[in-house]
């Protein structure tokens, strides 16, 4: 039994040097720790201390983790390497959100199969982990009082019911490779990367570089929670259904007073459609000269996009409604098809104007504009 439980453990001290698609499970901070500690109950001489001092190290990062993970007892370690598998975003796993595995390579295949056996043993290590410091080390874990995650169960439920499924699949297979179909499946039903842990982000921007960053607590609100809206919600439930398609769909803009729904009803798409592939990228005015960047983190992946600016209206000095402009009439490089724009705002006309941009004859020697009706053009 140890012999076996001694093989496993250093079979999945092979993550950091043999995985080749899923390189970045070995990098996550808490595996990092747990690997730690099985190099050091491998070494030939074993620091008693230093094993101790390493166990409780990862265990209290661990703990608060399990909590949340721990719908199946002691799999809470297993559950959160499975979960680490299911936002990896490499060769295969794109390949996998967009094809049938029978389509995919034969080669990338291969290797993921071959990335799963070192997975699944450093999974599993996370029940031997205990049984291996009392032989290594010839004590009682409960005299030690080493805390565990076994048992611990406070009912947080993982909501997502695929996932579940998925888990349990996992669980009770001999050979996690077998299993590569349905996580296929899975790839595909719930995109990967931050594509498929989120359906809403927000566009950021932190020393001077943009990124998308998800949005953890999304707004909950439902299409049919705002009364009295029916007719324009149909308008854009429809627009949007037609997008999800893959026909041609507008770019909206919804405009009127303020607290009529705009933005509720924006924010609602997500909660009824999130599931069926749509997700909302909100972008505040400031970095509308972003849109290129972030269309093209956008133009590859097989979601649907609908690009959310929120109470959008522009001063006559500020000039940012050009590169707005410049996305919604099309540059050199056109919108993908997979991407729209939704825009709320308390003015149908955007830009402020004033009686003055009027006046069409004479010269007026304030407004040194030669052209100024084409400047009025591009406003409106």
């Amino acid at each position: 039994m140890v012999l076996r439980v001694y093989s496993r453990v250093t079979y999945a001290l092979q993550v950091e040097k043999r995985l080749i698609l899923y390189r970045d499970i070995p990098q996550d901070s808490l595996v990092e720790k747990f690997l730690t500690l099985l190099k050091e109950l491998v070494k030939s001489e074993i620091n008693r201390e230093q094993v101790i001092s390493l166990y409780y190290d990862f265990m209290a990062d661990f703990l608060p983790v399990a909590a949340k993970l721990a719908t199946q007892g002691k799999h809470a370690w297993n559950n959160y390497i499975v979960n680490l598998l299911l936002r990896g975003e490499n060769m295969f796993s794109r390949q996998a959100e967009i094809k049938e595995l029978a389509e995919i390579p034969a080669p990338l295949i291969e290797m993921a199969q071959k990335d799963l056996q070192y997975i699944q043993a450093l999974a599993e290590s996370g029940e031997d982990i205990r049984e291996l410091i009392t032989e290594e080390l010839g004590i009682d874990c409960a005299t030690e009082e080493l805390p565990s995650w076994e048992g611990l169960d406070l009912n947080n439920k993982e909501e997502d019911e695929d996932k579940i499924t998925l888990l349990e699949s996992l669980h009770g297979l001999q050979k996690w490779e077998e299993g590569l179909k349905d996580l296929c499946n899975f790839y595909k039903l719930k995109g990967v990367g931050i594509f498929g842990q989120h359906h809403a982000f927000c566009w950021s921007r932190k020393n001077g570089k943009g990124e998308l960053v998800g949005v953890r607590n999304p707004d909950t609100i439902n299409l049919n929670q705002l009364y009295e809206y029916e007719r324009e919600q149909a308008k854009i439930i429809n627009n949007t259904e037609q997008f999800l398609a893959g026909y041609p769909a507008n770019n909206v803009l919804l405009y009127g007073d303020r607290g009529t729904g705009k933005s509720s009803t924006v924010k609602a798409l997500i909660n009824q459609y999130g599931d069926k592939g749509l997700r909302l990228v909100e972008i505040q005015k400031r970095y509308l000269e972003d849109f290129p960047l972030v269309i093209a983190q956008l133009a590859e992946r097989p979601q649907k996009f609908i690009l959310y600016i929120d109470d959008l209206s522009f001063s006559e000095e500020e000039g940012q409604y050009r590169e707005l402009k410049a996305l919604l009439e099309g540059g050199l490089e056109s919108r993908p098809r997979n991407v729209l724009v939704y825009a709320t705002s308390n003015r149908r006309h955007l830009v402020k104007e004033s009686f003055a941009d009027r006046k069409i004859t004479g010269y007026d020697s304030e407004n040194e504009d030669v052209r100024y009706m084409d400047t009025l053009q591009e406003k409106l």
